[in-house]
């Protein structure tokens, strides 16, 4: 049967999925559909013969985004085609890259992708490298100043000879690159920046790139950093059949490289690019919506757009202000029970947006105290959990021989009773002889300094490495895992471990869960061939998503988020608290110049709701020691009156308040009188939450 590629889309949808040949920038604001416009369109430049389906490439930033656009794909055009088609995250594609062309610049197929923390520990061990010049020098920074550079297309020879470069950050820098290169690991920036140095010194691999994708479309483009974009214009060149999907009004990641310029100035770095607004929100309510835009547009860098609500509703915007930090959680607290109790909402239906990790610790104990179920997205992730970080550092060793950090680290868990000394001289041996610490290790008899029973059990690692990497060479990846860490004596010391603390059994249950996740990968990779290398490089990607919202809603939970965390989701009910200026926006984009990003992260987190939001903040807030008034966040007051439940923030609940006391003195006048009794103010709830303050008065008085 032949589908219907346009069937229910409107006027802009319409126009986008049936565009053809040239540049195509969608803006698609907050809720307008911009998933179905993408993947309708490639489905009907398939389905309509415009091109073959592995002449498609389909490019997002996560795992599940990447997963959804080809199950829609799918019920389109069928299993096959869609299965033909490239469709991966931006990192994935480049890994594929690197897999097949890394030879050209050094890179062999088995690389290892390094996660933070081993990005860390190597910029570490470089600093001690570098003595007394790195002293006070804070390690975090000078990576996060590295993947800076490598998003801005900067490698470390060029680093060095910029105009704003440090002398101890380009050493790093340059002993980082050598000493990746020399163990064949990447970073994540490397998955970008690499394939764009193989495609700029080697026109014929790049040529044959260009010459299979007729036809490439880009997700979430506000999110492409320097290197993207330039990945981005080589890769269409010369047909420039290229879409690009996004919204600037939702560009939230400068922090971490990306540069909304690539989205505004999409038309003038593709000549002849035809601009399509989806102007229709089917998420948000009116009041939402308008509220919403009229915050953005006090943003100057940015493309106009008209959009309008499709649905319907009223409820305005709520702005409550709390007498202090603590009563703010309890009335939120409060309303979600009381959302639950009346039957609008279930607590799967809230979500808790804050700014910063750290806020969500007064929000918990009030959700704690009064009962109210949820769960925290983006907390420590599962693997990074020590226990499951030392089983991946087995895997990756036995992956790639050159990963120092994994061996190390193997050599440590269990002890495998190597002192400090005979590891200095292996150290010593590598460094002489300029070959990597594995080579040295299995050299170990040319080594001075190091015992006999040093030697011993060197010699017993050795033969433990040599026996498993035969089995590994055989297949059954699982298995031999499982193998690996019963005979190297890991599961014992996690026995040993629970036997002294029974609350750590969970740690067997993380390794066990691994496994099983391998034995998955096995299943499905069965006809290809499954490898160490594959198996790592998918854990890699999926561990580095940045959406962490694995099983939404399994459970009748309140979602908690930071809200760079919440952008492409959407909740019936947004709670939004916490609003002080000295907090959102942020010190640092204040300093740093950057309001109108955090303005559209304030836009962001108003999108998500579907059908109510509720913004608070406290008057006042306990800081060493002393009580302080609290100075609402500067957006709150860019919401358009007409929006919101007061046009004063705060008045209506203080009118409410205010009501209620002077009912109170009345009935008081009139007991007094003897005209009636006085009434039980625990009784009946009044309509609006915000009357516990002055119930709760009542009952003191």
């Amino acid at each position: 049967m032949k589908f219907d590629f346009i069937s229910g889309l409107n006027p802009s949808q319409k126009k986008a999925v049936l565009h053809n040949d040239g540049p195509l920038l969608v803006l698609a604001g907050a809720g307008s559909g911009k998933t179905r416009v993408l993947t309708n369109r490639i489905a009907r430049l398939v389905g309509e013969k415009r091109c073959k389906p592995e002449q498609v490439l389909a490019v997002t930033f996560t795992n599940k985004a990447a997963a959804e656009m080809k199950q829609r794909i799918i019920s389109m055009v069928g299993a096959r085609a869609a299965g033909a088609m490239t469709i991966a995250t931006f990192h994935g594609f480049g890994a594929r890259i690197l897999r097949e062309h890394g030879g050209r610049i050094g890179i062999k197929p088995h690389f290892t992708i390094l996660d933070q923390h081993q990005q860390l520990a190597t910029i570490k061990a470089l600093m001690r490298g570098v003595g007394k010049a790195s002293k006070g020098q804070d390690h975090e920074s000078i990576l996060y100043t590295i993947s800076r550079a490598k998003n801005n297309g900067v490698h470390s020879d060029q680093y060095q000879e910029s105009e704003n470069a440090q002398l101890l950050t380009g050493r790093i820098y340059t002993g980082y690159e050598t000493m990746l290169l020399k163990r064949q690991c990447l970073d994540f920036d490397d998955l970008l920046l690499l394939p764009l140095k193989i495609f700029k010194t080697n026109s014929e691999v790049l040529g044959q790139y260009c010459q299979k994708y007729h036809f490439i479309s880009i997700d979430e483009f506000q999110d492409t950093n320097r290197v993207q974009m330039q990945l981005a214009q080589l890769l269409a060149a010369p047909r420039n059949n290229i879409m690009a999907v996004g919204d600037d009004d939702q560009a939230i990641y400068a922090w971490r490289g990306a540069t909304v310029d690539n989205i505004i100035n999409f038309p003038v770095s593709f000549d002849k690019c035809t601009t399509i607004v989806l102007e229709k929100n089917y998420r948000s309510t009116p009041p939402i919506l308008a509220g919403a835009l009229g915050v953005i547009a006090h943003n100057r860098k940015r493309t106009i757009k008209q959009i309008s609500a499709a649905g319907r509703g009223d409820d305005p915007i709520l702005v409550f202000k709390a007498d202090d930090e603590t009563e703010e959680a309890d009335w939120i607290a409060q309303m979600i029970i009381d959302h639950s109790k009346n039957g609008q909402f279930d607590f799967c239906d809230h979500a808790l947006l804050v700014r910063t990790n750290i806020m969500m610790r007064r929000f918990e104990e009030s959700l704690r105290a009064k009962g109210v179920p949820y769960r925290i997205v983006g907390a420590m992730s599962f693997f990074d959990r020590k226990e499951v970080r030392d089983v991946l550092a087995y895997i990756r060793f036995f992956a790639n021989q050159s990963d120092e950090l994994s061996l190390v680290r193997i050599l440590k868990v269990p002890d495998k009773g190597l002192r400090g000394a005979a590891m200095e001289a292996l150290d010593e041996l590598a460094s002489l002889r300029k070959m990597s610490l594995w080579d040295a290790l299995m050299r170990h008899g040319d080594a001075t300094g190091i015992t006999p029973a040093q030697h011993g059990r060197l010699q017993d690692f050795l033969m433990l490495c040599q026996r498993y990497a035969g089995l590994y060479a055989q297949g059954n990846l699982s298995q031999t895992t499982r193998a690996l860490l019963t005979d190297c004596g890991y599961f014992d010391l996690l026995a040993q471990q629970e036997k002294s603390d029974p609350a750590t059994a969970y740690c067997k249950e993380n390794v066990v869960e691994l496994l099983r996740g391998m034995e998955t990968y096995e299943h499905f990779h069965k006809q290809r061939q499954p490898s160490l290398a594959g198996y790592l490089q998918e854990l890699s990607l999926a561990a580095a998503d940045n959406d962490e919202d694995e099983k939404p809603r399994l459970k009748n939970r309140l979602t908690i988020m930071t809200l760079h965390k919440a952008k492409g989701l959407e909740f019936p009910v947004i709670f939004m608290p916490g609003l002080d200026n000295d907090i959102f926006p942020s010190p640092r984009s204040v300093e740093e110049g950057l309001i109108e990003e955090e303005r559209r992260l304030f836009y962001v987190g108003m999108t998500r709701a579907r059908k109510r939001l509720v913004l608070s903040f406290a008057g006042s807030k306990i800081f060493r020691n002393k009580s302080l008034p609290v100075k609402p966040c500067m957006f709150l007051n860019e919401i358009p009156p007409e929006c919101l439940d007061s046009p004063v923030i705060g008045a209506k609940q203080n009118e409410e308040y205010q009501a209620a006391m002077d009912d109170f003195v009345k009935q008081m006048k009139e007991k007094l009188s003897g005209a009636a009794a006085l009434p039980d103010v625990n009784q009946a709830r009044p309509a609006s939450p915000v009357v516990e303050k002055a119930r709760e008065t009542l009952r003191r008085s």
